[in-house]
């Protein structure tokens, strides 16, 4: 009887040397303990009722990259802040692998570069302190449904930090996240649990969070990011709060249906604080915004609930366009440069009469999305962007000079740029008047409380 063609390849494969088999890996049963210099040269394995200590000051060397770790009993790596275990890797090394782990493991000052997955988990509760993760591409691989504490460690230069998956759920505290190139910490597919305490400096991504998040982001500081939180398809979640962003190009972009609670932060000196984008509706409460080049930016039919904030000496406070309608009460906005601008697309009567739910729909299409949440855009819109019910500082002088309807200087809509055409942009023929705002009635005194309600 002739093999299945799939099996006969795979023979012919193996004995063409095409594919690589990694080696069973032998079992290290019992207490194991590993101290001064160790040459890992195959992959061993922490069976289930065994346990391997790898003392302080431990040096373990491994020469090839498939010399892993598997723990599925017990894995006590004791370094102290004198005597770190080092592991001593070639690039692309696999690491230490947790499956389905007892539980009671943990790495205490530990050194780790340049490996594929320095640790990664399946379903396995650990700790991790005190440790440094340079140059990895993964340094912490939650795979699934794992819940470590992760703490006091330092993370530099890797691609992601922490990848926290399927329904994983570790607590992230008081580390130091440095220079990844693609993200600090990436979150999906159901993954939750609190991050705090942490700083975030010069990442391409502080935070990135795809689909619903439940947790909390709190108390970090975040410098210097190109973006420092970035939230797509995250729903209501998470709630970011108390929280110090300064000097990052984008502080928290919230993209296609994404609105958490952002909730007493400091955002001081970024280029955009907060960037909503795609039906980015978020509630922005409580915060304080001094010094940004845009405070808050709302595009693509996003409408933020904005309220008890303070804008202070920003480039421009509000930043509304392509159908962006936020509900703006009880706020306080003093010395900024331009106070509540309109771009180009925000433009009620380009939707009434030619309207972006074409676009949006070729656009889905191409994609071939099925997103349900795409029943949930808005469909009508007024003409107005509602700024009423604010306090305005100094400029207030400017408000009552112009009258109810008037123009006044911090402010750009259709009194500066009546009319707009987008026949080059592909949308539709003719132009179009461009919204206005609407300032009246307003505040005669400062909002009591606006801000931060606790210093992050």
């Amino acid at each position: 009887m002739s093999l299945p063609k799939s099996i006969s390849l795979l023979f012919s494969l193996l004995w063409l040397g095409w594919v690589a088999v990694p080696a069973p890996a032998a079992d290290l049963p019992g207490a194991t303990r590993w101290a001064g210099e160790v040459r890992l040269k195959e992959a061993v394995s922490v069976p289930h009722g065994a346990t391997l200590t790898i003392a302080a000051g431990t040096r373990v060397v491994i020469p090839a990259p498939d010399a892993t770790i598997t723990v599925l009993g017990k894995l006590l790596v004791e370094g102290t802040p004198a005597a770190p275990v080092v592991f001593d890797s070639p690039a692309g090394w696999n690491g230490i692998h947790f499956v389905e782990a007892e539980g009671g493991s943990r790495i205490r000052h530990a050194r780790f570069s340049r490996a594929a997955a320095a640790v990664s988990t399946i379903a396995t509760d650990f700790a991790v302190a005190n440790s440094e993760f340079q140059g990895c591409e993964f340094a912490v691989k939650l795979e699934r449904e794992a819940s470590p504490l992760i703490e006091n460690c330092w993370f530099a230069d890797n691609g992601i930090g922490i990848s926290n998956e399927m329904k994983s759920a570790p607590t992230i505290r008081n580390n130091r996240f440095s220079g990844h190139t693609k993200a600090a910490i990436l979150a999906s597919h159901g993954s939750r649990g609190p991050i705090t305490g942490n700083r975030f400096v010069e990442n391409q991504q502080g935070v990135t969070l795809i689909q619903r998040y439940e947790g909390v982001i709190a108390d970090n500081q975040f410098n210097a990011n190109e973006t420092a939180i970035f939230c797509n398809q995250t729903q209501s979640t998470p709630r970011i709060e108390r929280n110090r962003f300064e000097g990052n190009k984008v502080a928290v972009a919230n993209l296609s249906f994404s609105y958490p609670a952002i909730v007493d932060n400091l955002f001081l000196d970024n280029r955009t604080a907060l960037h909503n984008d795609q039906y980015g509706s978020t509630l922005v409460e409580q915060n304080l915004f001094r010094g940004n080049g845009t405070a808050l930016y709302a595009n693509k039919k996003s409408n933020p609930k904005v309220r008890l904030n303070r804008f202070e000496k920003n480039e421009v406070a509000l930043f509304c366009d392509f159908s962006s309608y936020p509900e703006v009460r009880q706020n306080n906005f003093v010395d900024n440069a331009a106070a509540v601008k309109l771009g180009i697309y925000q433009s009620a009567d380009w939707e009434k009469r030619s309207g972006s739910k074409q676009f949006m729909q070729r656009e889905a299409s191409a994609r071939q999305s099925q997103n349900p949440l795409l029943a949930k855009v808005p469909t009508e819109f007024t003409d107005v962007v509602d700024v009423s019910g604010n306090w305005w500082g100094k400029d207030t002088a400017q408000l009552a000079a112009a009258g109810e309807k008037g123009n006044a200087a911090i402010f750009h809509d259709r009194h500066d740029q009546p009319e707009v055409s987008y026949e080059k942009e592909g949308y539709g023929p003719g132009t179009f008047r461009l919204d206005r705002i609407q300032f009246a009635p307003w505040l005669s005194e400062a909002v009591a409380g606006a801000g931060p309600r606790e210093k992050p």
